[in-house]
């Protein structure tokens, strides 16, 4: 019974020695074997990823478009349209034009969520925006620096003191909104890198992952040592 539970932790050891030499070995050729381009859509790993969590609970309402930041990703009516290199913060309707604000671009957009521009400190937009909003129709930022009205085509910019501006505010997503962005993340899956990353650094198997490779590789470094120091000692 003993020596049947030793053998099978030597097999497991083992066994996760191979699975990290393994790992290791295709992720230094991963570029060239174009790993990058295969994604793994099975239910357990789905799950064991939480793919299918949302990670969103609200969104901007504009113009009957929904638009949703997921993972630095803008999303219109569940839609992928484009990256985010910084966060959003709101939104306005101005006049037939969707203005969303980070907090240094505007990103527009037609009324049918179609994407038209961002405009940034080139166009002279100000800069540390921390809301939108709109007064008596012109658009407002609120900044670090103060408040600033702009005209209708956002090309010139007023420093400024409002009251009564109607800022931006966020929605709750809906559940069929919601339903529609799980079915795209079981569709895209988990990237085979992200899989082989994680298995060797520890990270697949939760928070004590990482201290699992750790024990594997003191192991290795001890067995090694023996071998070593074992044939120093041959005469």
């Amino acid at each position: 019974m003993v020596k049947g539970i030793k053998v099978a932790i030597q097999l497991l050891i083992l066994l996760l020695i191979l699975i990290w030499l393994v790992c290791g070995l295709l992720l230094n050729h991963a570029r060239d074997l174009k790993l990058e381009q295969h994604t793994l859509a099975h239910p357990w790993l789905l799950e064991h990823y939480k793919v299918t969590d949302v990670p969103v609970e609200h969104g901007w309402l504009l113009a009957d478009q929904l638009f949703i930041e997921i993972d630095s990703e803008l999303y219109v009516n569940a839609e992928r349209k484009l990256r985010l290199n910084r966060p959003l913060l709101g939104g306005i309707l101005l006049d037939d034009i969707i203005v969303l604000a980070t907090d240094d671009n505007l990103i527009l957009f037609d009324s049918t969520g179609q994407y038209i521009s961002v405009l940034g400190a080139a166009e002279l937009i100000p800069a540390e925006i921390q809301n939108i909003g709109l007064h008596h129709g012109l658009p407002v930022l609120q900044t670090r620096t103060g408040m600033w009205q702009g005209n209708s085509i956002l090309d010139d910019w007023q420093l400024i003191s409002l009251d009564g501006v109607s800022w931006s505010e966020s929605v709750p997503v809906p559940e069929s909104t919601m339903n529609q962005l799980r079915q795209q993340f079981e569709t895209y899956g988990v990237k085979l890198t992200a899989l082989l990353s994680d298995l060797h650094n520890g990270r697949f198997f939760g928070e004590q992952g990482r201290w699992l490779i750790d024990a594997l590789l003191l192991l290795i470094l001890v067995l090694a040592l023996r071998g070593m120091f074992g044939m120093l000692d041959k005469p």
